[in-house]
């Protein structure tokens, strides 16, 4: 596994490649969904195949990753058979969040101010949470269980980060994606 970053002509939009191409990471970590802090020069991967969150520090000039933390999104000393879906930041950017499918939780990171996480908690959801989304005022998380076809709620406590479990929804087979607007 790589990731390849690549520049954009904001002109134009044509993508051309970087150099170097790609950044190397460890085949067994899996990187499948990216945030971007909104005010800091920091993306975050979820790892689907390593159970973690890593973030680096994006160097504005050369358009390369310099790595600065892996974090698991699983309590100590689970054994079971795990992947990482999506990620997410709060509206504030204080908090991060990431599902694990197997474990069937929602991991949370408190992010301080240099965008370091530091674990904020875990709250169990439908099984095989494949999608997820948060409100955009970043009070709520609504968790889609693609194995049980239920979208599960939580209000999220905004010193903390920890979820409060709500209702759960009936949604039909196998949802996918999740988007909260405000309306």
């Amino acid at each position: 596994m790589v990731i390849y970053p690549l520049r954009v002509d904001e002109a134009t939009g044509v993508l051309s490649p970087n150099d170097p191409l790609y950044q190397p990471m460890d085949p067994q970590v899996g990187p499948r969904h990216l945030a971007m802090h909104p005010n800091l020069d920091i993306v975050y991967f979820s790892n689907e195949q390593g159970c973690s969150v890593s973030s680096y520090r994006v160097d504005q000039d050369t358009g390369t990753l310099g790595h600065l933390q892996t974090v698991s999104t699983l309590p100590e000393n689970v054994g079971i058979r795990n992947t990482c879906s999506q990620i997410q930041f709060s509206a504030d950017a204080a908090l991060l969040y990431v599902p694990n499918r197997g474990h069937n939780s929602i991991a949370g990171f408190a992010v301080d101010g240099e965008g370091m996480l530091s674990p904020a908690g875990h709250a169990a959801t439908e099984a095989v949470p494949s999608a997820f989304g948060l409100d955009p005022a970043g009070r709520f998380v609504f968790a889609a269980g693609s194995a049980t076809n239920r979208l599960a709620s939580y209000s999220i406590d905004g010193q903390s980060g920890a979820l409060t479990a709500g209702p759960v929804y009936d949604v039909g087979a196998r949802p996918m994606s999740v988007l909260a607007l405000a309306l």
